[in-house]
């Protein structure tokens, strides 16, 4: 994941997108609904530190699982670790939101 403020590269982290059998979608979004600690209504209450919805159920959000980061594992959401994703969360709070452009 590449994170750009104002226009110039500020981060750039591992992720984790969909496995196979699930999707991340591409496109342009915006964030709405952002939430310190969320826990998944879908997947049995995981966790899902520092989330940022961008399209209905889809987030970025921190995980534990870090050993599965640069590579796909997934059900669709990005996954982050921990600290990357409390960074993004606190640039987006500071900012007024933010906008994901995610691509293949």
């Amino acid at each position: 994941m590449r994170v750009y403020v104002d226009g110039a590269l500020s981060h750039d982290w591992p992720v984790s997108t969909a496995r196979n059998g699930y999707v991340t979608p591409n496109g342009n979004f915006r964030v709405g609904l952002m939430a310190p600690m969320w826990r998944s209504h879908k997947y049995h209450g995981s966790p899902m530190p520092h989330a940022m919805f961008f399209r209905g159920g889809y987030a970025i959000h921190g995980t534990y699982a870090v050993g599965h980061l640069g590579r796909r594992a997934s059900h669709g959401c990005i996954r982050l670790a921990p600290g990357h994703a409390s960074r993004l969360f606190g640039l987006a709070r500071s900012h007024g939101g933010a906008s994901v452009i995610i691509r293949n």
